[in-house]
This record gives structure tokens, C-alpha cells and sequence, in this order.
């Protein structure tokens, strides 16, 4: 057996009582930087010494890599049915191109089939493939059994085992602290819906602006300046934008996407992983199947409805690595995310059948008006120490005690909570101008020096 921590031993207990219970496809739910691979490995092993043979599906060619190198390290061998690869179907264990699969046929069925990031698996490609090798025991791997649609799992899996939670594991030291920062709260009312997320196109535009682009630079200057950081845009084009920005202010940055070539998306890991680069701006990719543990910011610039997107994107940042000095991870979150999903490290109670959506509060979450930390309410903010004011409930109350002076922190803070909340009424009153002509006079009447220019330029940032 190879060395395991007691949370995998237990949760490969788990997964056999779920089996010997009757249950066909259980899902083993288990958070980012459990091990997931590493405790695949084991099953994998064990289920050959009984005579089975194993497939372990995926849709992503990091993660057929990473666990093909798995398997090499503990001396599994293994084929691999993918575009490029040698046809070994005498293998009794396959890492398997579930797009390679479904063009193929002629492959022996397997006795189990290990499906990795097993929330994906209603998709047609997923389901064809089964029906191929004849609906074989599943063993589902996920740190987020949910659908973007709010539907459950259970058409195709039939029990969850739960392992612990992020939280669990950041208390455990086996994942970094999260230091989170939302700068930016994207407007998103009136955006199109399409497949239960954002409209891409309606995303981009709200996205897509030098000034967006310019507000996450200063924040990646202020709080993570020139450690290493990835960056999830809207569309490919974001990605160069935003990458072409942080070129510009001297940083070491590409673009990368899901249309990139493999070299490229090598390259780009390898960038980070040895720190030839500091900033790797993606997009269609990179939600899953990225082992770096050296990152140290996520930056989120696509709004989404997906919860699974939004835990996996963060995910990406929270391994450990001490040799690099790395000490938590830094998310600033310019989408808006954390108020839409709540933070990435709560308690989250998963089933199969689903959540509701109509109707759904986030979960509470408060956000610094000093130095805009967003965190689980509490009457401190804990980045900055700003203390917030107590509600007022009925009238002042009396005290025993001194007045004490502000320090020179809680007065900028609140010189900054008023400036902010000027910015906002600022923002309402140029809303409330419809027309270019309105525009215009609010211009004069502020005593700008060019306001034609100037309402031209807002009329044509507004998006219908």
C-alpha cells in the first residue's frame, strides 16, 4: 500500500462500505488538495490484485497527465486510450480521453471506471461512453457534486461520500489561508441568462474595460506584486486584453485557452511552476487538473452562476508549497463571486438530489469599506483591523469608559468609506442621465472642462 493519510485510508473504507451496501456509483467527495489521485492510485491497486480491470476517465489532458504520472511513481502500469497514444487494451488499467472514447471502438469493458470531476458526467460524451462499455460500477471523484442547473447527480450516481471539507484541511495545514479581497462588484443586473450561466457575450462587455483591467493591476500591485497569479477572464480575447496590461506594467504574463496549443499550455505551467512567469491570464481552462502549488493569487474576472466553477477556479491557489515561501493564498475577486456563492472556505452540505435555485439567499458576507477584505461577518474586519459600526437599535447607549482617539488606520478608513459612498451617488446621478443631451448638462454642471467628450464616452459604455 502506498503511504496514505488517515483521512484516505478512511474515505477508501467509506467507499467499500458504500459498495458492499449495494450502491454501484458512489461519488467520493472530497475537497481540493485532499488527494484525490493519490487515493485513486490505491484503489486502482487494489482492485488489480483482485483481478478487475480499471479505467480512470477525464475530460481534460492535465489531468490524464497528472494522473498518468501517478500511476508511474507507484508503479502501476497502465495504457492510455487518447488522441496520439499507442492502443495498449491489454492493460487491465487505462487513463482514458472520455473524447477519445467516445470516437472509438473495440476496447474491452472495464469492471469499474473511476470518473474524475464526476460532476460533469450527465454530459452526452460522458453518457455514450458508458453505454459503450456496458454501464459498468463507477467510482465518481468531485470536490463539488453539483450542476450549474441546480439539478442533483443521482440519474447516474447513487450515493455521496463525504470526506472532510477546505476548511478542514486549511486547520490541518495540508492547505493554504485564504486572504480574500473583492475590489469590484460588477454590476449585473439586466445580464442575459444562457444555459443557467451569465451570457458570454453579455459577461465580456461588462467585464472587458480598461478600467476593470486597470483596478486589478493596482490591487495585484498592492497586495501580491510579482508573485505568481492566475487570472480567470471572460473570453479569449479578455484574457490577451488583461494579459497584454500586465505586460505593459512590466510583469511576465501570457494568455492562455482552451483553444491554446498543448505547448502552449505546458509552457504556461511550467512558467509557474519554476517562476519564469507571474501572471497567467486564462480563459475555458484551467478550472480543473492544474497542480501548481506555487500559485499564490487567484484573480476572478468572470462572473458566474456555477458554484463549481467558483470553488475550483480558487482551487487552483490553495495547495501548499513552503519551499517557496508561500504563506496563503490572495483572491481578489473583481466579479463579484464571493456575494453570489459565499466564501470558498464554508461548510457546504451537498446531495444528490439537487439544490433549489428560485428564491436562493447567498450566504452573508461582509465586505470592508477600508481595504475591501471580504470575509464571514464579524464586528472586525480581520485584514485590517477596521471596526464597524455598531447598529444602532433603538437610540445611543451609555457606556463606562473614555472617549479614545481614532487612530491614524480607522480615520483613513473612514475617510475612504466616505469617499466610496460619495463615488456612489456620483454613479447614481450619472445613471439617472439617459440621454447624451442629459449627459451634457450634468457634465457642465460639475464643471468639466470637456463634457461633450466626456458623455459621449459614457453613453458609449453602456451596454442594452
Amino acid at each position: 500500500m502506498t503511504s496514505l493519510r488517515p483521512r484516505q485510508v478512511q474515505a477508501i473504507n467509506d467507499i467499500r462500505v458504500a459498495y458492499r451496501s449495494g450502491y454501484r456509483s458512489p461519488i467520493l467527495c472530497a475537497a481540493t488538495g485532499f488527494g484525490k489521485t493519490h487515493t485513486s492510485a490505491e484503489i486502482i491497486r487494489s482492485a488489480l490484485e483482485k483481478g478487475k480491470t480499471v479505467w480512470f476517465l477525464a475530460h481534460l489532458r492535465e489531468i490524464l497527465d497528472d494522473t498518468a504520472n501517478r500511476l508511474r511513481s507507484v508503479k502501476i502500469p497502465f495504457g492510455e486510450i487518447a488522441a496520439g497514444k499507442p492502443m495498449e487494451y491489454h492493460r487491465r488499467v487505462q487513463v482514458v480521453s472520455v473524447q477519445t472514447a467516445a470516437r472509438r471502438d473495440g476496447f474491452p469493458p472495464p469492471d469499474l471506471v473511476i470518473v474524475d470531476e464526476c460532476h460533469l458526467a450527465v454530459a452526452t460524451t460522458y453518457l455514450k461512453v458508458m453505454g459503450k462499455i456496458g454501464n459498468p460500477p463507477l467510482l465518481g471523484l468531485t470536490g463539488t457534486p453539483c450542476r450549474l442547473d441546480g439539478k442533483g447527480l443521482g440519474e447516474i450516481f447513487d450515493e455521496i461520500v463525504p470526506t472532510c471539507s477546505t476548511n478542514a484541511l486549511i486547520q490541518e495545514g495540508l492547505l493554504a489561508p485564504i486572504k480574500y479581497f473583492a475590489p469590484h462588484r460588477p454590476d449585473l443586473t439586466g445580464l442575459r441568462m444562457q444555459a443557467g450561466d451569465y451570457r458570454q457575450s453579455d459577461i465580456d462587455g461588462e467585464m472587458d474595460r480598461s478600467t476593470i483591467t486597470g483596478d486589478v493591476i493596482k490591487h495585484y500591485q498592492k497586495h501580491c506584486n510579482g508573485k505568481r497569479a492566475v487570472a480567470f477572464c471572460t473570453s479569449i480575447s479578455h484574457a490577451d486584453h488583461v494579459a497584454a496590461e500586465f505586460q505593459a506594467q512590466g510583469y511576465k504574463a501570457v494568455a492562455i485557452s482552451g483553444k491554446s496549443k498543448r505547448s502552449e499550455r505546458v509552457a504556461a505551467l511550467t512558467g509557474l511552476r519554476d517562476g519564469s512567469l507571474q501572471v497567467v491570464c486564462n480563459a475555458q481552462l484551467w478550472v480543473a487538473g492544474v497542480d501548481v502549488p506555487q500559485i499564490e493569487c487567484i484573480i476572478l474576472l468572470r462572473p458566474t452562476k456555477s458554484l463549481t466553477f467558483y470553488l475550483q477556479a480558487i482551487g487552483r491557489g490553495l495547495r501548499t508549497s513552503p519551499d517557496s515561501g508561500k504563506q496563503h493564498l490572495t483572491v481578489l475577486d473583481h466579479a463579484g463571486s464571493i456575494f453570489e456563492h459565499g466564501p470558498p472556505d464554508m461548510e457546504r452540505q451537498w446531495s444528490l438530489e439537487g439544490r433549489k435555485r428560485r428564491g436562493e439567499q447567498a450566504p452573508p458576507v461582509r465586505q470592508c469599506p477600508a481595504c475591501f477584505c471580504a470575509h464571514v461577518p464579524a464586528p472586525v474586519c480581520p485584514e485590517c483591523g477596521y471596526r464597524y459600526p455598531a447598529p444602532n437599535r433603538g437610540g445611543p447607549a451609555e457606556v463606562d469608559g473614555e472617549l479614545g482617539e481614532i487612530d491614524s488606520r480607522q480615520a483613513a478608513a473612514l475617510e475612504r468609506l466616505q469617499k466610496q459612498k460619495a463615488h456612489i451617488a456620483k454613479r447614481a446621478e450619472q445613471g439617472r442621465a439617459k440621454t447624451l443631451e442629459q449627459l451634457i448638462e450634468l457634465g457642465k454642471s460639475r464643471g468639466y472642462k470637456y463634457p461633450v467628450p466626456w458623455a459621449k464616452k459614457i453613453m458609449a459604455s453602456r451596454h442594452f
